[in-house]
């Protein structure tokens, strides 16, 4: 938005590398530049755009420079409905211009892809069963999985199942078929274990031979490894998932995962931080703080386990595994009450949970790490 041509250089960079970076992301379909810089300098409404290039949302925004200073904006539209999603607004120094590209790149799009998915699950919840296609079935699957609770993981099993029906050949499909019956098996709620885990191996690894360049069915396949125990593989398919696209949180969380239960607490947490920092609003943070505050047990750094624990057992849909990480602080801590407190609440909405299930669940292969984590939860008073 000025008469500096090399301003306009440095928009159109901006531009081109979201592009890029938002086609990293498999599940998304990404018009290529040449397209969508034919709109440049074109007073068109939205609607018309997403019309032209056949898209449901668009990502517009602007570059205007005052001496050393830049401000960029970015918002996210519905050019169906022709709403906003999503705006932001970046101010920066432009001492390094390069440097302030990659930031605010990046920036946008870890911003871009949550908005999109959250957005594409809410309307799909809103569609009759019956008239989802298998995209849409899979996008109602996923809303389903997040809410944790055994009986709505079960309902997006369904839907997984659904969508593969509709298209058999659909790798994302079956990657959160393989993702669902993990967090099936991990709540408890699976009535066979092991016949599930083995479903979900299955499910996991025809999504990698379906598109082994979609970092989801890479991290789903890694996350049925993790509860299998084979950690080293678990980690190989996240770090495969990570160099097809670096910005992928999901990827980082099993990684950092499957790096304390192998008896890598310490880098576990970089992993961890990675995660939250490339997706500060997942829709399962409670996970990622969870596993944050068990690292932190294994490193006997009790005090901040307990208190990232307690940051997970605040969001709106955690689980089981948050209340065990706080159970391990607490136990290891020497606070009697608290700890009686946290295991009767976890014995009022999971009664049959015993350390056998945790340690089963959460299957730590290091016998120090195994050894710390299960003393503080009998310390806890969780019994065997």
């Amino acid at each position: 938005m000025s008469s500096d041509p090399e301003q306009e250089f440095f928009a159109d960079g901006i531009a081109e590398d979201i592009i890029t970076e938002l086609s990293k992301f498999r599940s998304l379909f990404v018009i290529a530049r040449n397209s969508s810089f034919a709109f440049k300098g074109q007073a068109l409404e939205v609607r018309e755009i997403g019309q032209r290039l056949g898209v449901r949302y668009v990502v517009e925004g602007s570059v205007r420079r005052a001496g050393n200073r830049v401000r960029i904006t970015a918002q996210l539209i519905d050019a169906v409905d022709d709403t906003h999603l999503w705006a932001e607004r970046y101010d920066r120094n432009l001492d390094d211009i390069f440097a302030v590209q990659d930031e605010v790149t990046h920036a946008i799009v870890t911003t871009i892809e949550p908005h999109l998915a959250d957005t594409e699950r809410q309307r799909a919840r809103r569609k009759p069963p019956d008239s989802l296609g298998a995209w849409e079935s899979y996008q109602r699957g996923l809303w389903h999985l997040y809410r944790i609770s055994p009986k709505e993981i079960a309902t997006g099993v369904g839907f997984m199942e659904q969508a593969i029906e509709r298209d058999p050949n659909f790798a994302l499909a079956h990657a959160g078929l393989a993702f669902s019956l993990c967090y099936y098996v991990l709540t408890g709620a699976s009535g066979n274990r092991e016949q599930d885990i083995e479903r979900a191996y299955q499910a996991g690894k025809l999504a990698v031979t379906l598109d082994a360049a979609d970092p989801f069915a890479q991290v789903a396949l890694g996350r049925v490894f993790s509860i299998r125990g084979e950690h080293e593989n678990a980690i190989q398919h996240c770090d495969r998932a990570i160099s097809q696209n670096p910005s992928y949180s999901m990827a980082h969380f099993g990684r950092g995962h499957s790096l304390w239960m192998s008896g890598h607490p310490a880098d576990a947490l970089l992993s961890n931080a990675e995660a939250m920092r490339l997706s500060p609003r997942d829709p399962v943070m409670w996970a990622y703080m969870a596993s944050r505050s068990i690292a932190l047990t294994l490193l006997e750094r009790y005090d901040e386990a307990l208190d990232w624990a307690r940051r997970a057992l605040q969001q709106h849909n955690t689980a089981l595994h948050a209340s065990v990480a706080e159970m391990a602080a607490l136990g290891h801590l020497g606070r009697a009450d608290e700890a009686a407190y946290a295991v009767e609440r976890v014995r009022g909405h999971w009664p049959g949970v015993t350390l056998e299930f945790i340690l089963t669940s959460l299957p730590i292969t290091d016998p120090e790490c195994k050894a710390r984590f299960a003393d503080g939860l009998r310390r806890a008073g969780l019994a065997d």
